[in-house]
């Protein structure tokens, strides 16, 4: 009789538990699609209010920074790069007394232009953020930092920016994104 007892509760219980891993499983997966899509950047952006949302509120959106800037005036800008995977950098600005100021993304068509020749490393890094990754390309002068950028609503590409031996940029270019080439 106890042995068909406990072979019932067994049963039960590790339906119960089964169907438990399930839905932390399906919560886990929405999770990582809805990060992968920028859900928490998007609502960040509508939750958060100029001059009224604390450093805190940021903090709790979108979690920690990157990269963390000083600037002359007090305020800082925060550095969220969504990559090496996603095509977008966000700059939270807040002021000297912690309040949020706005945020833009870095990798934005416009500022994408303003990368030039001349330029030096840390010039692009702070204009851009942190690259998706750096290394050697064939026929480079130096080190070549790569971005995945928007290039059309949900077409991605491959931003170069290469540095010469006296890590200035000596050429921009862009190629298409390795991992949607041959997706279209």
């Amino acid at each position: 009789r106890f042995g068909r007892y406990f072979e019932s509760w067994a049963a039960e219980a590790s339906t119960l538990e089964l169907r438990r891993m399930r839905k932390w499983l399906m919560i886990g997966w929405l999770c990582t699609m809805l990060g992968a899509l920028g859900a928490c950047d998007w609502i960040a952006s509508k939750e958060l209010e100029v001059g009224e949302s604390t450093v805190d509120d940021v903090r709790r959106l979108m979690g920690g920074p990157d990269t963390i800037r000083e600037q002359a005036d007090g305020g800082k800008i925060y550095e969220y790069p969504r990559g090496p995977q996603g095509a977008q950098t966000w700059m939270v600005r807040i002021d000297a007394n912690g309040r949020y100021q706005g945020m833009s993304d870095a990798l934005a068509e416009a500022n994408l232009a303003r990368v030039k020749p001349g330029m030096t490393r840390d010039e692009v890094r702070l204009l851009l953020g942190r690259p998706g990754e750096t290394g050697r390309m064939a026929g480079a002068q130096g080190p070549v930092m790569t971005w995945r950028v928007q290039a059309g609503h949900g077409v991605t590409e491959m931003f170069h920016v290469e540095l010469g031996p006296d890590d200035r940029v000596v050429k921009v270019d862009r190629s298409p994104d390795p991992q949607t080439v041959n997706t279209r």
